[in-house]
């Protein structure tokens, strides 16, 4: 039992006790766990924290709990039970030990068209009874058909299953592609569509993968891959396979037709045809026949296929719930046996010697064979291609394995092999594993000059880099003079060797939202702006309806957002406008006095000996609306009835 998982030990829903963890997928871990309510051992599909977190997945991770809990078949993986427990969301499944159809077919190269068939029909069958119940599995491969130890076969993991009414909406109506790109059928890559048939065309390739050992669409991306898919039709097996039955070459070009309205229309279709052809095989292409020829040269030294065999017979159409059960077995070892010659008495010398002749150069033959011949040498392909380290691997008799951890390398671009295990020159019996490691390029590199640009150019100019998104450290900071969002400083710095291995470190402008001050006082609204660290400019104006001294208005507006030492202009009222004040000196006390309150001022009169007529008034020019303006009248008379009011 490991402990380095925290689940391991661990019980969830108060049921099932986590013994050990089996592996890890994209979408969720799979542990062995213990059903403490039924005393029974099962599998755990726990989905990643990260993943739990989104509403999207979790209905997918529910939605596939729900799909196949409906389908009861023996060659289905079980899901018992689906349910939370402390933000681990996770489903209950039939416990399959034994191994994947992918760890058979890189133990063996490939298999003879026989035994592929033989595993093709239960993989059929499973699918038939999902076809027939509504759903489309959308992920046929071999990492997802199990053998078991007594030999049956189960397909698992119809976590991408969906209805086949509803296959053009929810997730793939906005454009995302459920599978693998190796195995996709062209509708689901040009319209993201998926039906029971897109499920025979992944079927199609799987077969065609089983036969010859190798994908027909291969490339160094999955882009790549996939237009291949679009564009190109999957070559006949027997390409590479001279002397396969054409009836076997057609159950793969009948599949995987890019017009999936000439494939098979559903699984059950096509594994009735799969039988049909199992049971007319040729002689020599049935259980104990000739094998066939290899795929590549130097492919015949891998090590010999043995023949699955399968038990049940009478699957078809009609007969979706048929046990499926493949016998991984050993061939039976056939001598031919010689009676006792008993040569001719004169001859016997010779032939004595003759013989220990032969004898001595079978013993130096042998242990030639024993030391040295019987190994093949690892091949240098350090800086090739993945699919020329594949070639030239095959082609010495060892068998390809392609590492999903990449290394760093100084002098390896990346995408290319960067190492083998065992490393080039060392010599290995036909059949064993090469493991290649990919380069991810060099680890460390060049510091970019990052400053100034904006913060999501920076992280993704390091991301091309090769630093992983959660190595990117992001700090935010106010400085002067830089644009809020854009890049102050990096550690390293420009220029400096950087360890992609290591944080990096980007400060970013945090940027400073303008408060709203409109309607303060003058110092208050300062005071409150320049505690930000931003500058104020002041103007001045009038106004009839903003008392004097108050903000009337500021730019940027409230909200916006500036950066450090930046300036905020703040327009103050000075009051009401000013009114020109009419001149009213030489008129009378009564005239004046009229005409200075219809401009809208007040009058203050003061009389000299009782004048009548004014001789002077105290403003000219403008003034505030409301200013008292007094006025002095002379003792004259102008010859009018004054009133003194």
């Amino acid at each position: 039992m490991t402990t380095s998982d925290p689940l391991v030990g661990e019980t969830l829903d108060q049921r099932y006790f986590v013994e050990s963890r089996i592996a890890g997928g994209g979408m969720a871990t799979v542990y062995v766990a213990h059903d403490l309510r039924l005393d029974r051992r099962l599998a755990l599909k726990v989905m990643h924290p990260s993943l739990a977190q989104d509403p999207t997945f979790v209905q997918r991770f529910i939605n596939e709990a729900h799909s196949v809990a409906k389908l009861s078949h023996p060659n289905v993986v079980q899901v018992f039970d689906q349910g939370e427990d402390r933000g681990h969301v996770f489903l209950a499944m039939e416990y399959v030990p034994g191994r994947t159809l992918r760890a058979l077919l890189k133990e063996r190269g490939r298999l003879s068209a026989y035994d592929a068939l033989n595993v093709m029909a239960p993989v059929l069958a499973a699918l038939g009874a999902a076809h027939q119940a509504g759903m489309v599995h959308r992920d046929i491969k071999p990492e997802n058909v199990l053998i078991t130890e007594d030999g049956r076969i189960k397909v698992a993991d119809f976590g991408l299953a969906r209805a086949v009414e509803q296959s053009t909406q929810g997730l793939t109506r906005t454009g995302t592609l459920m599978g693998t790109a190796a195995y996709l059928a062209p509708e689901q890559i040009e319209r993201g569509t998926a039906d029971a048939r897109t499920d025979v065309y992944a079927a199609g390739i799987m077969l065609y993968e089983l036969l010859t050992g190798s994908q027909p669409h291969t490339g160094e991306t999955p882009i790549a891959i996939a237009y291949q898919h679009v564009n190109e039709d999957v070559p006949r097996p027997s390409h590479f396979l001279p002397g396969l039955a054409p009836e076997v070459d057609a159950l793969v070009t009948k599949a995987t037709e890019r017009d999936p309205r000439y494939r098979p229309g559903n699984a059950g279709q096509y594994l009735a045809r799969v039988l049909e052809v199992l049971h007319g095989l040729p002689a020599d292409q049935r259980k104990g026949g000739a094998p066939l020829p290899p795929v590549n040269p130097g492919e015949a030294a891998t090590a010999s296929v043995t023949a699955p065999q399968l038990i049940a017979g009478g699957a078809g159409p009609g007969t979706e719930n048929a046990t499926m059960v493949v016998d991984m077995g050993g061939f039976d070892e056939g001598y031919d046996e010689y009676g006792d010659g008993g040569g001719d008495p004169p001859r016997r010398g010779l032939l004595i010697g003759v013989g220990a002749a032969l004898l001595a150069l079978v013993l130096l033959a042998g242990g030639w064979w024993v030391l040295v011949g019987r190994f093949e040498e690892v091949p240098d392909v350090v800086g090739s291609s993945p699919e020329a380290a594949r070639e030239a691997i095959r082609t010495e008799g060892l068998i390809y394995d392609l590492s999903e951890e990449t290394v760093y390398s100084d002098d390896v671009e990346v995408g290319a092999v960067a190492s083998t295990d065992p490393e080039a020159g060392e010599r290995l019996s036909p059949g064993t594993e090469v493991t290649v490691h990919l380069s991810k390029g060099p680890q460390y590199v060049e510091m970019p000059d990052l400053v100034k640009q904006d913060d999501s150019d920076a992280v993704e100019a390091l991301e091309d880099l090769g630093f992983e998104k959660d190595s990117i450290v992001r700090e935010e900071v106010d400085a002067e003079g830089v644009a809020p969002g854009e890049v102050v400083s990096t550690t390293p710095a420009a220029g400096e060797q950087a360890d992609r291995e290591e944080t990096v470190t980007v400060t970013v402008s945090r940027g400073i939202e303008v408060p709203a001050v409109g309607g303060q006082e003058l110092a208050q609204a300062e005071s409150a702006l320049t505690s930000l660290g931003l500058d104020v400019q002041i103007a001045e104006e009038a106004s009839e309806d903003v008392k004097e001294g108050l903000v009337i208005s500021q730019s940027p507006d409230s909200g916006s957002i500036v950066g450090a030492g930046d300036t905020v202009q703040l327009t103050v009222s000075t009051g009401p406008p000013p009114v020109e004040i009419p001149d009213v000196v030489g008129m009378s006390v009564k005239d004046a006095k009229e005409e200075l309150e219809e401009a809208g001022f007040k009058v203050k009169v003061e009389r000299i000996l009782g004048g009548r007529t004014v001789s002077a008034q105290s403003h000219e020019g403008e003034a505030p609306e409301g200013t008292e303006i007094t006025i002095t009248a002379t003792p004259f008379d102008l010859g009018e009835d004054e009133d003194d009011d």
